[in-house]
């Protein structure tokens, strides 16, 4: 009787290892698939790290451009005249003529690159934080041109900002008013550009915005000689959106320091003329 249970008990013990045979197979494969998906991803890691760090290395400033801006930076803010400027302009560029400070005020002590836009075509608007001697924050915003062999040249007037800017420089050259608003415009241009300069607070820009608009004033970083330069439109239209060009010198009343700077202004008509936005442009 024993040994007929004891065949009984061979037989179940082989039929149920016959059935998890599979089971363990199974197991073992996917234990074995898991282990190559991991050394594949283990393999494959550091390549897409690598590519990944190539291609924001690509796409992020070349360092000629950088030290270029930097490098303009620190002499205008220092002596802003055309002798001094010329080594850094690109061919044909003129920036106007401006004077230094009295007592070195603004030279700058420090500066780096703190933002910068790619526009396309070899140009881009780098902003240069700079640290004045007299304890001041500027912030410059420098057009730049790259050739494609790498050189880097400053390629227009630089514009003095509220915070890094992402600014944008048209290709075009500006060109006179164009239509019977000029007028308005020009007036428009005498208006806001010293309130801009002036104002510590958006609210007292607000009757010459537009709804919408957000505008950071400059609150008396710099102050205009005299009335508004030259205005000029980008583009030849006349609707009723226009980007117009205003330039003239204005002071540093800090170090008394000239400089020719230029400003781009987006402006919108509707029951009369309103700024939409406030950028850099070219000479």
């Amino acid at each position: 009787m024993s040994g007929e249970v004891g065949k009984r008990f061979e037989a179940s013990r082989r039929s149920a290892g016959s059935a998890l045979r599979p089971v363990g197979r199974v197991a073992i494969w996917a234990v074995i698939a898991l282990l190559l998906v991991r050394g594949l991803g283990a393999v494959l890691a550091p390549e897409a790290a690598s590519r990944s760090t190539d291609r924001g290395r690509a796409e992020g400033t070349d360092p000629a451009s950088a030290a270029l801006a930097v490098r303009f930076a620190r002499a205008y803010l220092g002596d802003p005249r055309p002798r001094a400027l010329a080594p850094f302009l690109a061919e044909g560029t003129r920036v106007g003529a401006g004077r230094p400070g009295v007592g070195g005020s603004a030279d700058v002590l420090e500066a780096e690159l703190a933002a910068t836009q790619e526009l396309g075509g070899g140009r881009a608007v780098l902003t240069v934080a700079c640290d004045l001697r007299d304890g001041r924050s500027l912030y410059l915003a420098v057009p730049i041109s790259r050739s494609g062999a790498g050189e880097a040249a400053v390629s227009g007037a630089p514009w003095v900002v509220a915070e890094p800017s992402a600014a944008g420089v048209e290709s075009d050259r500006p060109r006179p008013l164009a239509g019977a608003e000029a007028s308005a415009i020009r007036a428009l241009a005498a208006k806001f550009l010293p309130v801009y300069l002036a104002a510590r607070s958006a609210r007292d820009l607000s009757y010459l915005l537009a709804p919408g608009a957000a505008v950071a004033p400059l609150a008396g970083a710099l102050e205009p000689l005299g009335v508004a330069g030259s205005v000029a439109q980008l583009g030849d239209g006349e609707g009723h959106r226009r980007t117009v060009v205003v330039s003239g010198r204005f002071r540093d009343p800090a170090s008394g320091a000239v400089y020719r700077l230029a400003y781009r202004l987006a402006l919108l008509r509707r029951d009369r003329w309103y700024v939409r936005a406030v950028e850099g442009a070219l000479s």
